[in-house]
């Protein structure tokens, strides 16, 4: 079924064009979304944010969080009973009438800037919706639960609802594509959602101010597409998470509160996991983690001090940037790292704790880690695929560790090291496959870097300065 959506609507959470007010609202606009990148055949943008002006319009620079809703195919139909047909939308009480006995909505269902507090009983018989399901902007609404669906062809947006504190009816439907949770200022939790067990939906739960733990995914196991928890200040748990074993991906990023990741059951990530600028997190715990397809990254997590994988044999890559309390990095099983190591801007590790990592496929990239002084934690790295980069590590006087290390297969780059002072360590060392800089190291001679460089062959240039 091809689906098309033609409307154009500003919402206000209590109204649009209303006078500006003395506290600041949550507003919900919905624009015309043309082809393009974001939705191949057009479709509408769903964007939210807070008032900051206060004026009863949400302007460019006040949006926080912006869903797409795309025309296209929905591989979920209509299969009898009373059906309604095309883009349906509900901006009053009186318009839910038009869904009175209908099973099926063969298109989109668009309930938006209603004033009512629970869905009346005009949909008690909606079991099917062949395109996608859109609840925002309602001020008063508690709860989603009264339609009784159980499939949604395309996308579920819940968003920008002030009074919602529950997600009910919503965890027993299958074959969305998608589900966002964004913006809905009084959501504690997302009870409602304890159906999910074998999930095969993206979910996106994103700026719900009052969020604080993620109960109603208590059930959860495996999940094959993306996961993501972002920007919701006030989440301090994921204790409803424990009993999840397998994702496709996950991403917790900008959760303030929350001190502690720690997935005990999580044995697989398929693709990738982000860990990103939550500012009071401590640890990260996930001590039955064997793989993960793609990278994990750590970024900008001030708190945080440990790191601990000891179950991990392969990854795609880490990429560690910025957090300036990590003191451990424990990953002792982990064998072989197929992509990218980048260890950055970590001024409290003094070791890199990986004593079985014996091939990089990518870059290892070592750089701003002032208390490291030495690299003792990769007895057994031997070949590294893409470049070597060791720069600004103050602490660092050789490469003791590097033992077995004996091909960089891209650059070698040593720079700005402010206490090197030789290349012991590097026993087995014979080849760069590209080129060779040292430079910016005052306490390492010329003679020594150039006897460095004679004794191994360089395939591109060799480049060196005091």
């Amino acid at each position: 079924m091809f689906r098309r959506l033609a409307w154009l609507a500003c919402l206000v959470v209590g109204g649009c064009g209303s006078s500006p007010r003395e506290d600041l609202d949550t507003l919900v606009r919905v624009d015309a979304e043309p082809e393009g990148a974001a939705c191949a055949e057009g479709g509408v943008a769903i964007r939210t944010g807070v008032d900051l002006s206060n004026d009863g319009y949400l302007d460019d620079d006040e949006v926080t969080s912006t869903q797409y809703v795309c025309n296209g195919l929905g591989a979920v139909a209509c299969n009898g009973g009373k059906i309604l047909t095309g883009t349906i939308i509900v901006s009053t009480a009186a318009d839910f009438d038009q869904l009175a006995e209908v099973n099926c909505v063969d298109g989109d269902l668009l309930i938006a800037g209603t004033d009512v507090e629970q869905l009346p009983v005009a949909v008690a018989n909606l079991h099917i919706i062949s395109g996608d399901l859109v609840i925002v902007g309602n001020e008063k609404l508690r709860s989603p639960a009264g339609m009784p669906l159980a499939q949604v062809g395309g996308a579920i947006i819940v968003q920008g609802n002030e009074s919602l504190t529950d997600l009910q009816g919503l965890g027993d439907i299958a074959d969305a594509s998608a589900m966002s949770i964004v913006g809905n200022n009084m959501l504690p939790s997302l009870r409602g959602l304890e159906g999910f067990v074998n999930l095969h939906t993206q979910l996106l739960v994103a700026n719900n101010l009052a969020l604080t733990s993620l109960d109603g995914l208590q059930h959860l196991v495996t999940s094959s597409k993306q996961l993501a928890f972002r920007s919701n200040p006030m989440l301090a748990n994921l204790d409803a998470l424990a009993g999840v074993r397998a994702l496709a991906s996950l991403e917790l990023s900008g959760s303030g509160s929350l001190t502690a990741i720690e997935l005990p059951s999580l044995q697989k990530i398929d693709v990738r996991s982000l860990f990103n600028t939550n500012a009071a997190l401590q640890t990260i715990s996930f001590p039955a983690l064997s793989s993960t397809g793609d990278f994990i990254q750590i970024d900008n997590c001030g708190a945080l001090q440990t790191v601990a994988l000891p179950s991990l044999l392969t990854t795609g890559g880490l990429l560690v940037d910025n957090d300036n309390s990590l003191a451990t990095w424990s990953a002792p099983k982990l064998v072989y790292v197929t992509g990218r190591v980048n260890f950055v801007g970590l001024p409290a590790l003094t070791t890199l704790a990986l004593p079985s990592l014996s091939s990089i496929g990518l870059d290892l990239v070592v750089k701003l880690l002032p208390a490291l002084a030495d690299f003792t934690g990769l007895p057994a790295l031997t070949t590294n695929g893409g470049q070597l980069v060791v720069a600004s590590c103050s602490g660092l006087h050789d490469f003791t560790g590097l033992a077995n290390l004996f091909i960089v297969s891209g650059d070698m780059t040593v720079t700005g090291n402010a206490t090197l002072a030789s290349f012991a360590g590097l026993d087995a060392f014979a080849e760069v496959g590209e080129d060779l800089t040292i430079n910016t190291n005052p306490m390492l001679p010329l003679a020594t870097s150039n006897a460095f460089a004679s004794s191994v062959t360089v395939h591109g240039k060799t480049m060196i300065a005091q």
